[in-house]
């Protein structure tokens, strides 16, 4: 309890502070061990060498941000969307821990200004990625597990990851289809025609792999039949192991 008091009372004292660009009030916490943080940002083009000869670099701590983080992330989920299955929580999971998203959120924090490199890393910017990972392993061993969970829900959530417009994409079945057509370079095609019976008007869509028939779909517009059609090939691309289908 002393400590906790201790701890924000300096946190408190230091909240006006800047590391990396992030102040100590919006983290949530003051860095004990900063030689850490320099590691996650040290990129193996500019390692360093203990006199044993170990290599010292931010690839060690993205290993061990990796797991921390899809732990952390994990479990958000899990809490947050009570409703999901396992399959939508797995497919919201691997969005959020993408390359893209996670290089979205590194340079936005402004992480691609602080990485130390000897050599030209602007054309890969997955690097950016994995030095986030590395700077959460960095919290972890630096902080624990609490006060990383406390600043990947508290400030990076808030900030950089909008959980209801990734549940709308994830059950965006029609742009789910098409992104696996485009990755796995396969011939996708869906039609859909209207049709008429008495005053009433439904539409029907048929989603077609390499000219074979893998859905259809029946809905009142045009949107509702497709995104049917596209789920129905979905589930047997799934069911045949053609593939996993992500977005």
């Amino acid at each position: 309890m002393i400590g906790k008091i201790i701890q924000s009372i300096k946190l408190y004292l230091h909240r006006k502070e800047k590391f990396y660009g992030l102040s100590f009030s919006d983290i949530g916490f003051i860095p004990r061990n900063r030689g850490l943080y320099r590691l996650a940002l040290l990129h193996k083009s500019a390692s360093k060498y203990t006199r044993s000869g170990t290599v010292l670099n931010y690839e060690r701590l993205e290993f061990l941000g990796d797991a921390i983080l899809g732990a952390i992330i994990a479990e958000i989920l899990y809490k947050f969307f009570p409703k999901q299955d396992e399959g939508e929580l797995t497919r919201l999971r691997s969005k959020i821990v993408s390359r893209e998203s996670l290089n979205d959120i590194a340079i936005r924090m402004g992480f691609d200004k602080e990485v130390v490199a000897k050599s030209d890393i602007s054309k890969n910017k997955h690097i950016y990625g994995d030095v986030f990972e590395a700077f959460t392993g960095a919290i972890y061993l630096d902080q624990g597990y609490v006060k990383t969970k406390y600043f990947v829900e508290s400030y990076i959530f808030p900030r950089y990851v909008n959980l209801q417009e990734l549940v709308y994409v994830d059950k965006n079945y029609k742009s789910r289809l098409i992104e696996w057509g485009q990755k796995n370079k396969v011939e996708l095609s869906i039609n859909t025609v209207e049709t008429h019976a008495g005053r009433r008007s439904k539409f029907v869509s048929t989603v077609s792999i390499d000219e074979k028939v893998m859905g259809k779909g029946i809905g009142s517009s045009k949107k509702e039949a497709e995104q049917h059609s596209a789920e129905i090939a979905i589930r047997k691309i799934q069911e045949k192991g053609t593939g996993h289908v992500e977005i």
